[in-house]
């Protein structure tokens, strides 16, 4: 580097054109006298400065590869390349050499962050992949267990309902039964007093006919004495059947004693009017008597339509009541098994959320971990290239200083090894 004096002329006064070219040509020649007149002047100075610059710039690069050494001293990568290059500069390699060298070593640290850049972004892609899927499958489980429990709460509320139902149905069941065999019973009953009261009338009447015929055939001697007496013997017999509970037409009884005690009150020598009013009389009975069994027979029809009219709503209400329950009975097995289906899917997809739960979080753990690990051996990369990139720096600026220092360096650590 030259440091030069400038010092500038004063001005000319204006000259004449035709003098012109003269004047540029003087002014060159005389500039060039007085940059040498200059030079000369100042060599000294110009010496001095230019030695101190460059130890200046000697002793910055040598500061520089000392501090290169010493921080290759504080990593693997770099007391490795440091015996590289020691071993290259005592064999005294050229300075494209080991430029060359440290280029592809450049190229290769550049390389190996790339690819280990390329396979931490996977890697983290990776992760937010598996994160991705792992949070919209605890949803979906979650979104399972919500269902689940929809269902649950809502068949419970249909199988509270249907056990209400199921359970008055059955009772309605019993009380139709109950009517129905009470229903029957009485029907039974009825018709057994039906039975008995016709056949109270029948006897009844044949007692009147005998009486009638009795009175018809026998007009004279002792033919009422016959008929009463047969009629007494008939009322005995009654009589006798009534204290048993075997015999109810208390009425009947007395109206055959009523006709006892008349032909009993007639005359024995009775005359054909006399005959004919009881014969009259004995009719007039009967008349009644037929009457009152076709009334017996008429409401018993009618007690008979009434009981098959109810005793079809009971069978009809016995046999829906039946289906209902059927039906209620399937509703509710249904309703449990989806009650207890739903259970388990609850416990299956809770199951599944706590393992997938599980997994994000080692998931979690993994690519922190890597994150962490990639960022440490980044920074190592990194450095690495720094540090080549630096070696490389220098040698390309002083090599020669570089060499020496590098192989001063390396000679005093073997000294040093062995003082020790």
């Amino acid at each position: 580097f030259f440091f030069f004096l400038m010092i500038r002329r004063p001005p000319r006064s204006t000259q004449s054109r035709s003098s012109a070219a003269s004047d540029v040509y003087k002014r060159q020649v005389s500039t060039q006298s007085t940059w040498g007149i200059i030079i000369k002047q100042n060599m000294k100075s110009i010496l001095i400065v230019s030695l101190l610059l460059f130890s200046s710039l000697v002793l910055a690069d040598e500061q520089r590869t000392v501090a290169f050494i010493e921080k290759a001293k504080s990593s693997s990568f770099g007391e490795t390349l440091m015996g590289t290059l020691e071993l290259e500069l005592s064999n005294t390699a050229p300075g494209d050499y080991l430029v060359n060298l440290l280029t592809k070593m450049v190229g290769t640290v550049e390389k190996d962050i790339a690819t280990a850049k390329a396979t931490h972004d996977s890697f983290q892609a990776h992760c937010k992949q598996e994160q991705s899927s792992l949070k919209s499958e605890v949803r979906s489980h979650s979104k399972n267990v919500l269902e689940s429990r929809k269902l649950i709460s809502s068949s419970n509320q249909k199988l509270a309902w249907d056990k209400v139902e199921l359970e008055n149905s059955r009772r309605q069941l019993e009380d139709a039964k109950t009517n129905k065999d009470k229903l029957e019973k009485n029907r039974n009953d009825e018709a057994k007093e039906y039975e008995q009261k016709v056949n109270e009338i029948n006897e009844a009447l044949e007692t009147l006919h005998q009486g009638k015929n009795l009175v018809q055939n026998n007009l004279r001697g002792n033919s009422f004495v016959e008929v009463t007496n047969k009629l007494q013997a008939h009322v005995k017999n009654m009589e006798m059947r009534i204290q048993t509970n075997e015999y109810k037409g208390r009425g009947y009884v007395a109206l055959i004693a009523f006709i006892s005690e008349l032909l009993e009150a007639a005359p024995v020598q009775a005359n054909q009017g006399s005959v004919q009013k009881v014969l009259d009389l004995i009719q007039g009975i009967i008349d009644e008597l037929e009457r009152a069994k076709n009334i017996e027979y008429k409401a018993e029809q009618e007690r008979i339509a009434n009981f098959n009219q109810l005793n079809d709503i009971y069978e009809r209400s016995i046999v829906e009541l039946g289906r209902k329950i059927d039906k209620l009975t399937n509703e509710i097995n249904q309703l449990t098994q989806i009650i207890t289906f739903n259970k388990n899917r609850i416990s299956d997809n809770t199951r599944q959320i706590q393992i997938k739960k599980r997994q994000q979080i080692k998931l979690k753990k993994e690519c922190q971990a890597e994150q962490r690990s990639w960022e440490k051996d980044n920074s190592k990369r990194s450095a690495d290239y720094d540090l080549v990139h630096e070696a490389l720096a220098i040698i390309q600026e002083n090599i020669e200083t570089f060499r020496k220092i590098v192989l001063d360096n390396a000679k005093a650590g073997i000294a040093g090894a062995y003082g020790n």
